[in-house]
């Protein structure tokens, strides 16, 4: 695979540089005199063109879908998941590695039965039981924060440590953010595309041999309901499901669900075909004494919290604290100590208190104490800091557009706003909850017409910048940026294949690849203003060379959008802002400083010219170029502290620091809360958007 890729690259630079070549003959031979240019030589040029566009083309083509080795593939998958789940379950136990052996019982009905499915099991004994199933299809249901998600990554973990080289790789895909128009196969492709970055051959091949274990969590989310009925979200995914084959056997699969949601669509004669389902059982006090003595420094202090649950198993702090989410919540808060004296804020006694007499009291209590709590224990080191209240806030405006999203069902552009995935690329609807695509629309169309406007004034005023080569400069040079973002995008995909995606290249590297890429784009533009006959003294080739060197290697050392180093949901946007935003700027810029130079300009003039001329560039093109990142921008405009939206103005700063300390976890290419519980608790506390 190495040579056939490299016989690619190798010509992939050839067409690149006839290309290159082709557009300056033809730039030099459209500013020459009538009668001076020799047709035959037209045809060739015109030809070579064609030929070499044509040849980028099928290169590209050929990088993205040269054969696929399956074992080597999905090794490697495995071994991405295996990274990313593993931390995945540190951020569901707290920053912790010890969690409840939770225990559940199997679940028969008389209508489906599947076999090896025992009574019962825990959770250090899932995979087991996993494998023992004929066929591997496994429904965990339970109650809010019983630990679904939690037996669901522990049994993928267990699956990935015993795994052999033909056995399917696990991934976890949330079904919050499915695309219910697409089938199954091309859904799961498309996330291994966007998440573990493999290349779009690799993924669909790893799909369709059934090299990938799906495993789905919150079906329950689908729906603003508990219980839906047979034309609901959640029942028209598992009619999908079930439709999912390995050959003449149901294809293997892991489902997590509430009980109630599922109970629900069982009561309409719909659930997972061929598959086991098993319910996790509430936490005992036994269970809750051996994890509060892994978890706490001082088990004393907890005794009497421990003697009311073996008095009372049944009664209100009992099943407040029945759930792993409960529990960890409890340790979070009453685990808080000053970081100077060592001493506890809180006793865990006030968890007696008489006002808390019922479970729904002891977790809203929990979740009263929980953020503050959070940004307290963090280290004094830790930057940026917030406030709690600033959190509490900020925190609070996304669950309740969320909530929103999930009440309303509302779409954009024939896409589904998810109630549970935080995606900044997709939170511009947040600025106008009345008519967000008419907003942003209007927004773009203004921007656009803006930077067209200034542009067409500055020229009006520098006619010698009307003449036909500065836009045929323009279009050539765009062309080759484009190219070189191509091949960007094609380095990307073979380190894709040889790095963890979460080590990201230093920015020195980054830097040095840009300036080495932007070094060549800035000879291929000096070429073509030389070719055209404009006479340039060497400073003048100097200041345009260094001008374009440097600024396109500071865009080009941010990695593309879709690079493995963006796997970060915050970094995403990142990466589309600058490329999308700043690529048009400076183009722009440089055109303009050009054609000053050649012109003879002073050099305010030339000043002036280089940066009005980019910014309007950068305006006109922003639109079309960027128009995620143009809605982003606007979203934050409209959402400062004296709305009834507050965000802070770094929000992508700002999930990267909840996401460490605890309150929010990743799932994709979204944040997602920490738990549903927390975000649905957030939101009933919020005002309405509108």
């Amino acid at each position: 695979m190495g040579n056939g890729r490299g016989r690619t690259f190798g010509f992939g630079s050839a067409t690149l540089v006839a290309f290159i070549g082709t557009v300056a003959m033809m730039v030099r031979a459209l500013g020459s005199p009538a009668g001076d240019i020799d047709p035959i030589g037209a045809v060739v040029g015109i030809s070579s063109l064609v030929v070499s566009g044509w040849g980028a083309l099928v290169t590209y083509r050929s990088a993205r879908w040269q054969e696929t080795d399956l074992a080597d593939a999905s090794a490697r998958l495995a071994s991405q998941v295996l990274a990313v789940e593993r931390e995945a379950r540190r951020q569901l136990l707290g920053d912790h590695d010890r969690t409840v052996d939770l225990r559940f019982a199997f679940r028969p009905s008389a209508s489906h039965s599947v076999e090896g499915a025992d009574v019962d099991g825990s959770l250090t004994g899932v995979a087991d039981y996993f494998q023992r199933l004929r066929p591997r299809r496994m429904i965990i249901t339970g109650a809010a924060g019983a630990g679904k998600t939690v037996l669901a990554v522990q049994l993928m973990l267990y699956l990935l440590e015993q795994r052999s080289a033909d056995e399917p790789v696990p991934v976890r895909l949330s079904l919050a953010s499915s695309e219910l128009h697409l089938n199954l196969e091309t859904w799961i492709a498309r996330h291994l595309e966007h998440v573990y970055h493999l290349s779009r051959q690799a993924a669909i091949e790893l799909v369709i041999a059934r090299r990938v274990l799906p495993v789905l969590d919150g079906l329950d989310e689908l729906d603003s309901t508990p219980c839906p009925g047979y034309g609901s979200r959640s029942a028209e995914a598992l009619r999908s499901l079930n439709a999912y084959q390995q050959g003449v056997q149901k294809a293997e699969l892991i489902l997590t669900c509430r009980s109630e949601t599922y109970d629900a669509l069982q009561d309409t004669r719909v659930w997972a075909h061929d598959a086991a389902r098993i319910e996790i059982q509430p936490i005992v006090s036994t269970e809750a004494r051996r994890f509060l003595n892994s978890r706490v420094d001082d088990l004393a202090r907890w005794e009497d919290v421990l003697v009311s649950l073996d008095r009372n198993p049944s009664g209100p702090l009992a099943l407040g604290l029945a759930t792993p989410w409960r529990l960890t919540l409890a340790a979070a808060v009453y685990e808080q100590r000053d970081p100077a004296t060592g001493i506890y804020s809180r006793n865990p006694r006030q968890l007696l208190a008489e006002h808390l007499n019922s479970a729904e009291a002891v977790g809203t209590h929990l979740l009263d104490l929980f953020i503050p709590a959070t940004v307290k224990l963090l280290p004094r080191h830790h930057r940026p800091s917030y406030r709690s209240q600033q959190v509490q806030e900020w925190l609070t405006t996304l669950a309740r557009y969320l909530d929103d999203n999930a009440a309303t069902g509302r779409a954009i552009g024939g896409h589904r706003l998810s109630g549970t995935d935080i995606l900044l690329s997709r939170l511009w609807p947040l600025a106008n909850t009345q008519r967000p695509l008419l907003t942003a629309i209007v927004s773009a169309v203004a921007v656009s017409l803006t930077g067209v406007v200034s542009l067409l004034a500055l020229l009006a005023t520098q006619s010698s910048l009307l003449a036909p080569w500065p836009l045929l400069t323009a279009l050539a040079i765009m062309g080759v940026l484009a190219g070189g973002l191509q091949w960007s995008q094609l380095e990307g995909d073979e380190q894709r294949y040889h790095q963890h995606r979460t080590q990201a290249r230093t920015f020195t590297r980054r830097l040095a690849s840009g300036l080495g890429w932007s070094s060549l784009l800035s000879i291929a533009f000096v070429t073509l203003i030389v070719a055209q006959g404009t006479s340039l003294s060497p400073a003048a080739t100097g200041g345009a060379f260094i001008f374009w060197a440097s600024a396109l290697g500071l865009v080009f050392s941010v990695p593309l959008p879709n690079a493995p180093e963006n796997s970060h949901p915050s970094l995403h946007i990142r990466s589309h802002l600058i490329w999308g935003l700043l690529t048009p700027t400076m183009v722009f810029s440089e055109l303009m400083c050009a054609a000053a130079m050649s012109g003879d300009k002073s050099v305010a003039t030339t000043l002036v010219m280089t940066t009005a001329g980019g910014i309007a560039g950068g305006l006109m093109l922003t639109p079309v170029l960027a128009p995620t990142g143009l809605w982003y921008i606007s979203m934050l405009l409209l959402t400062r502290s004296w709305t009834r939206r507050p965000l802070p103005w770094r929000l992508g700063r700002f999930l990267r620091w909840c996401y460490h300390a605890g309150l929010v976890r990743v799932a994709g290419t979204a944040y997602q809360f920490r738990h549903r519980e927390l975000q649905d608790h957030l939101a009933r506390q919020a005002p309405p958007l509108t």
